[in-house]
């Protein structure tokens, strides 16, 4: 079926269920921003690709709500499916939940599937609804019955990291869990979100592209552990090493099953933000929930020392095969032209050659000129640029490796290049540079920074649609919270250990997108009267290309700056290239 036919199917099951709309989340029983197969639905049922947005049909109309990095992209994958884009974060912008207060008559119902939304977007959803008595029709999942080819949920075996990589043994970060359960007075608590289990029992997986994460659920009580996740998962060796930290196994499926045998008097903790609705009202009915935020997130996001060296590893690999990657894009591009996916393929392979590479941490952004516009564009066979030696080339990629996971984007450029794009990559530069100098005192959160990387950009009347930094996970989710980098406040301070990536960006539709980007440490920087200061520490090593900069916008400090991070990049690669490497880095990373 095209995208319009599986309306018109949808369209059909509704009215059966006398259903006025159908609201299609985006995500999965996990919270997950990157989606298994079998929860793919938004992209099944809408053609589009992105990692955010939710569709909602009723049986006149249908949209899709997504944020200003899709916007373009959005535009070109529903042209023709009948579904209209609707911009959030923007003024004026109108959520699905207030959209539908308006085009819904009173009584009406709208179904949702109770696994694929968090307790406080149902929540959410039913406060803008109830005014006009709109109720909620929850646990149904219409898709079901027409994808026909829905995959089934993987079967791929899970490994345990070592503490030679991680620093901490699954007993320990138990152990930390149990103090939060008898410090807060309650007997267990649920976690669904994928990432926190692999921190929490030191397993990693490969069930969802780039996250090396295993479909699963946990419970942590007093005196036991539990990890509920399909069984042929896990061999006999990885089974036994579970039990001797005293963790459970249990079916995926036999989650509901277990709690129905519990004691009716526990009380049980429940992150509200991330769990999903049928698994909380499971509870719910049953004990006493006590709403929290999970302490995994905080814990997992400030690394121990073991994790920060695996992170400078595993970024000194990176700036490796970047290294090559671009003196073979260089000498390839004087013969011929290749196209987007042909140097993203190329990239991939030099990381690969790492015996510790396991791989990519998310799709490859390989944009030639107006394709680096849109801030996540993904290259296609059918839809790609051929790259030549002019203009810009933007490439955002990652890897995951056994002992750190990398983000880092370069914006090169391939030749000659207007006056235009010369401003803006030295302006995007600047407030890259600005925010890798800074000291703030403790306590700072993400919204108290961002504008140190902004503020180039705002003096010449420009600025970017998406945050300056996410958190990221050690061999796990390339993005994670709980501290981030952009202008509306977020309720967590930065602290000493949290790995961060720096990424200013500036994008003109049509003409070309420009992103700098490091991932940073942040690390204690001194104590005096007027309180406890941090700093920055960069990690990423790979050249900035300083030829087409406009060295009169920088001041002496980033200059300075950017000539010690280029002479650091060339002292730890190139001792692991190539003679003609060398001597071609030598000659990218000279001072200006």
């Amino acid at each position: 079926m095209n995208i319009p036919e599986k309306l018109i199917e949808l369209r059909r099951i509704m009215d059966r269920e006398n259903i006025a709309a159908y609201i299609i989340s985006g995500t999965d029983p996990h919270n997950s921003e990157y989606l298994p197969a079998p929860w793919q639905q938004r992209k099944w049922i809408s053609g589009f690709t992105g990692s955010y947005g939710t569709v909602v049909v009723t049986k006149n109309e249908a949209g899709l709500w997504t944020d200003t990095r899709y916007f373009i992209q959005a535009e070109k994958e529903l042209d023709g499916s009948g579904i209209k884009l609707h911009k959030l974060r923007i003024p004026g912008a109108v959520d699905y939940p207030q959209w539908l207060t308006e085009v819904l008559e009173s009584g009406t119902k709208v179904g949702i599937d109770g696994f694929c939304m968090s307790v406080s977007d149902v929540r959410n959803l039913k406060n803008a609804l109830s005014p006009k008595n709109i109720t909620i029709q929850e646990q149904i999942d219409l898709l079901g019955e027409m994808w026909f080819d829905r995959p089934a949920l993987p079967v791929e075996k899970i490994i345990r990291l070592d503490t030679k990589y991680v620093g901490e043994s699954a007993g320990e970060r138990i152990g930390k869990i149990r103090e939060f359960i008898r410090d807060n007075h309650g007997d267990a608590i649920l976690f669904s979100c994928l990432d926190e289990i692999a921190w929490l029992y030191n397993i990693r997986c490969n069930d969802i592209a780039y996250n090396p994460v295993a479909i699963s659920y946990a419970i942590v009580e007093k005196d036991k552990a539990h990890l509920f996740i399909k069984l042929d998962k896990i061999s006999q060796e990885i089974a036994q090493q579970l039990a001797e930290d005293g963790i459970e196994l249990h079916d995926y499926h036999h989650l509901f099953l277990f709690l129905d045998e519990q004691n009716k008097e526990n009380t049980y903790f429940i992150d509200t933000n991330t769990c999903n609705y049928a698994v909380f009202n499971h509870l719910a009915k049953k004990f006493e929930v006590r709403e929290i935020e999970s302490p995994i997130p905080l814990l997992k996001a400030v690394k121990n020392t073991t994790e920060l060296d695996g992170f400078r590893l595993a970024c000194r690999k990176d700036g490796v095969a970047l290294s090559k990657f671009y003196y073979w894009l260089e000498n390839r591009l004087s013969q011929q032209p290749i196209t987007e996916l042909e140097a993203a393929e190329q990239l991939t392979r030099f990381r690969s050659q790492d015996k510790e590479y396991v791989s990519d941490s998310f799709g490859c952004i390989s944009a030639y000129g107006p394709n680096a516009a849109l801030p996540h564009y993904s290259a296609t066979p059918e839809q790609q640029s051929e790259i030549h030696p002019k203009g810009l080339y933007l490439v955002d990629s990652g890897a995951q490796y056994m002992h750190g996971t990398t983000d880092i984007t370069r914006t090169m450029p391939l030749g000659e290049l207007t006056e235009l794009e010369k401003e803006d990559y030295t302006l995007v530069l600047k407030g890259m540079i600005d925010l890798s100098m800074l000291y703030f005192p403790k306590g700072s959160k993400g919204c108290n920074i961002d504008i140190v990387a902004r503020l180039p950009l705002y003096m010449n009347l420009r600025n970017f649609g998406h945050g300056t930094g996410h958190g990221v996970g050690y061999f796990l989710n390339v993005h994670e919270g709980p501290q981030s980098i952009r202008p509306d406040l977020k309720n967590q301070e930065m602290l000493p250990g949290m790995v961060t990536s720096n990424e200013p960006g500036l994008y003109r539709e049509g003409l070309h997108g420009i992103r700098h980007e490091n991932l940073i440490v942040c690390q204690p920087k001194a104590v005096n009267e007027f309180g406890e200061f941090y700093q920055f520490e960069t990690i990423t090593l790979c050249y900035f290309d300083t030829s087409v900069l406009l060295i009169q916008l920088l001041n002496q400090n980033e200059i300075d700056w950017l000539n010690a991070y280029n002479e650091r990049v060339y002292q730890e690669v190139s001792p692991y290239l190539e003679e003609q490497e060398r001597v071609w880095l030598r000659n990218k990373t000279k001072a200006i």
